[in-house]
């Protein structure tokens, strides 16, 4: 299916997409739980989705990353970071309905909940925990001196407030990046090409990119995570585990990063 998919269509084009029934029998549940139904061709809201997620937000992360470079006193200072907690905030918010929006517009529901409630917790438990081992191997291949250097060093939250923030912001990516990553993105890019793995692929990068900012060993972490994300959601059907385990592995993230500045602080600054 080339580009050309995205844009042209109506109401005269309506159809289902029985092309899911030639995916893999490892994804056929997923395929009937979430694909079923009278969905229609995506059309230029799909387009203009995939270039913001795509194109747009790589670019903010890039010209992020070299502000930053260029200024990193910048966070030292609590009200800029809490500027830039809030606006994330807002921006994932905007983010999640434009993908939720999108979505509706081919007849996709980001929300729809498990079809075997057991069997997506259990999966749901399976990806922390291998979240959390991605986390904690990449920490232990760090000298203190390293982590000191690390983005996410920069914004571990000091008073209560700080922390409010920061979970709030955890939910909100747990939800929204989960819908737009793992939900809609794949949704338009593996019937517009045609091939679930390279749409996985595709959907996976963009988000290692929109997180540059935190370096190229914690880009490889995030890779890994978001490829265990997209298995969870297919195995279990629904984007609802994904979500949980997205915001939980943030929030324990923070507090381990937290423990562990706490700690670094008071090694010597050449280990």
């Amino acid at each position: 299916m080339c580009w050309n998919s995205f844009v042209g269509w109506d109401n005269r084009n309506r159809r289902t997409w029985t092309g899911i029934r030639e995916k893999p029998a490892i994804f056929l549940d997923f395929g009937v739980q979430m694909l079923n139904g009278d969905l229609r061709l995506p059309g230029t809201p799909s387009l203009v989705f995939v270039f913001y997620v795509l194109v747009l937000l790589p670019w903010l992360a890039l010209r992020s990353t070299r502000r930053l470079q260029q200024n990193p006193q910048l966070l030292d200072d609590l009200r800029v970071r809490r500027r830039i907690w809030r606006s994330s905030i807002v921006m994932l918010l905007f983010l999640l309905w434009m993908a939720t929006a999108t979505g509706w517009g081919f007849g996709y529901s980001a929300f729809r909940g498990p079809a075997d409630l057991p069997r997506t917790v259990i999966q749901s438990l399976l990806c922390l925990v291998a979240c959390l081992a991605l986390l904690f191997g990449s920490s232990r291949l760090r000298t203190p001196q390293q982590r000191r250097q690390m983005f996410v060093y920069r914004f571990v939250p000091g008073t209560g407030a700080d922390w409010v923030l920061k979970i709030a912001l955890a939910v909100t990516a747990g939800i929204s990046e989960e819908v737009v990553y793992r939900g809609v993105l794949v949704q338009i890019l593996w019937y517009s090409l045609g091939e679930f793995w390279l749409a996985t692929g595709i959907s996976a990068i963009g988000f290692v990119l929109a997180h540059r900012q935190q370096g190229l060993q914690s880009m490889l972490v995030i890779l890994a995570i978001a490829l265990l994300m997209q298995w969870l959601v297919q195995s279990t059907g629904t984007l609802l585990g994904a979500m949980v385990v997205h915001a939980l592995y943030d929030i324990i993230a923070m507090v381990v990063i937290a423990r562990q500045a706490a700690r670094d602080a008071h090694e010597p600054a050449d280990q």
